[in-house]
């Protein structure tokens, strides 16, 4: 999970040149709003900004974590909820 809480924990990069830290997966950062684009930085106004890969989470072998199990029902229950009967 990134420090802004995205699901991915792989994508906190820092811009190369202010130092800004931001995910690329969820475009929040080290400042107010969101990233315009992935490679945008917000605060310096740079383009091609993507530096150096920070906070790496590094798991044992056989202890990364996997997503909760999903049922089936979430699929059926939506398309009955979206049909309207007149």
């Amino acid at each position: 999970m990134c420090r802004w809480g995205c699901d991915n924990y792989e994508s906190t990069y820092i811009c190369k040149f202010c130092g800004t830290r931001y995910c690329s997966n969820c475009l929040r950062g080290d400042f107010y709003g969101l990233m315009k684009a992935p490679d945008h930085c917000r605060k310096c106004n740079q383009m091609k900004c993507q530096g150096k890969h920070v906070e790496v989470v590094v798991f044992a072998p056989d202890t990364e974590p996997k997503a909760p199990a999903k049922s089936g029902k979430g699929k059926e229950s939506a398309g009955k909820k979206s049909k309207k009967e007149k």
